[in-house]
């Protein structure tokens, strides 16, 4: 890749946030938690917000699930995130979802890529 396409793919991504989004799952829950996790995607989808990928860790904590959302920027999150608790089916499927994870164990966290200083 030339200097020039590196830049422009820089100024692409410039901005983007994520959020990830940790919690361990009760045991002899995790298929319960996994089919209102992919209502919550879908639900996410009819919203037409961004979409979530779900991670669970090869090794480390057990029987944790970690969600990423990527965000072309803060205002795009603060949007999403708006319209998300704001319905009413949303949260509904949401609530029901923590019922499956430890109490106490969720961390939430929004990352911004890390900037080119001079």
């Amino acid at each position: 890749m030339n200097n020039s396409a590196v830049q422009n793919s820089h100024e692409k991504e410039a901005g983007m946030y994520r959020q990830r989004i940790r919690q361990q799952i009760l045991y002899g829950q995790f298929r319960e938690y996994m089919e209102i996790a992919e209502e919550v995607m879908a639900l996410r989808a009819k919203l037409g917000l961004a979409a979530s990928t779900l991670w669970a860790p090869t090794f480390g904590t057990a029987n944790e699930v970690v969600w990423e959302i990527d965000y072309p920027d803060l205002a795009a999150f603060e949007r999403e995130n708006e319209a998300f608790y704001s319905d009413a089916e949303a949260m509904e499927q949401w609530r029901r979802l923590w019922q499956h994870a430890v109490q106490g164990s969720i961390q939430d966290e929004l990352l911004v890529e890390a900037p080119h200083i001079a």
